[in-house]
């Protein structure tokens, strides 16, 4: 019989070489072999280094077998849920839409909460991932004076160019019209969506809208935009094509996600499993090294990250960032979405 310590140290390396936390041992984890899940991602790079990180080292150690598919809108799921044929056990999607929907269209789960972070851990039914911010990124090249803060995406006479925002409701643009048009970040909420518009249209000429954050990163590394807001992560991708892509944190609107089990997924058991491994702050850890979106865990160690990407890090910027009200989202994203979609398409 192998002494205690030796029998530790076992684990850990069988755990290291299946690319999981060394906190985590093997023995931890369920022998899952034979039962499968679905996991339903944003996709991207986002998705492709949450293979790397989270589900391929958790199938390894597990023996589960993992499909992975787009995530589905919310309209999408509740006819899944109403025809009794639901697609996916793991979604990832907006944590305001988990907590409007928590113990309805996601399930309760039964899992170890201690290591995630109590400010973003706001429902039964989710695990919060990826907190990543909407910054202001733009092309170095084309301004003797860069701008300095988000809402200068507004300033159209002291940063001329060609501009460019995501489309949709909450991607921080109402937010940010609010900060150009003079309200303080800690009055933001609730948001005055009259002004917020009146601000929108005053330089909707400006702005092109993209229907996908591809799109606008695309467009920034290739130069044909001068500025976008998008997602940190986007822009750090497109700064490594093209090293004259730099970003603004100073008001970035801030959220995360949430990772949860819809109503009615097949899988609950291996899903459930899944989820309690995410809510470990190491295995949230080994994703922010690859991809510099932020946790949803606490712990003592931060994240291991190169300078470059430091620079585009949310908590590299602390109180720069403006942390986005769940509570008012979930309660007026579609008012928002139908006034957003009837100004632009005017």
């Amino acid at each position: 019989m192998l002494p205690k310590n030796t029998t530790t140290m076992l684990a850990c390396l069988v755990a290291a070489a299946a690319g999981l936390p060394a906190s985590t041992h093997a023995q931890d984890l369920p022998n899952l072999k034979g039962k499968s899940f679905a996991f339903a991602g944003f996709g991207g790079d986002l998705q492709k280094n949450q293979d790397l990180a989270w589900l391929q080292p958790f199938a390894d150690a597990t023996g589960v077998k993992i499909v992975q598919t787009d995530s589905p809108t919310v309209a999408a799921l509740k006819t899944q849920q109403e025809a009794k044929n639901v697609g996916v056990d793991v979604i990832e999607i907006e944590s305001s839409t988990v907590d409007a929907n928590c113990g309805t269209t996601f399930q309760v789960v039964d899992i170890n909460r201690s290591q995630l972070d109590p400010a973003l851990d706001r429902n039964k039914c989710g695990v919060p991932v990826v907190k990543f911010s909407f910054v202001l990124a733009y092309n170095a090249a084309k301004y003797k004076e860069p701008p300095t803060k988000v809402a200068d995406f507004f300033d159209v006479e002291s940063f001329p160019g060609v501009r460019a925002a995501p489309a949709g409701s909450n991607v921080g643009l109402v937010e940010t019209a609010l900060l150009a048009d003079g309200v303080e970040p800690w009055k933001l909420y609730p948001i005055d969506l009259d002004r917020a518009v009146k601000k929108i249209e005053s330089v909707k000429s400006s702005i092109e809208v993209k229907s996908t954050f591809a799109m606008l990163q695309d467009g920034l590394a290739n130069g044909e935009f001068d500025m976008a807001i998008l997602p940190n992560g986007r822009a750090y991708n497109a700064s490594k094509t093209n090293p004259d892509v730099k970003v603004v944190f100073d008001g970035a609107v801030t959220l995360y996600d949430n990772l949860a089990i819809p109503t009615g997924a097949k899988n609950v058991e291996a899903a459930t499993e899944f989820l309690n491994y995410v809510a470990l702050n190491q295995t949230q850890s080994s994703l922010t090294e690859r991809f510099p979106y932020g946790k949803g865990t606490v712990g003592e160690e931060p994240p291991k990250l190169d300078d470059q990407a430091k620079l585009f890090f949310p908590d590299t910027y602390g109180e720069q960032l403006v942390i986005q009200d769940n509570s008012w989202w979930a309660a007026n994203d579609q008012n928002v979405n139908d006034r957003l979609t009837s100004l632009f398409s005017q």
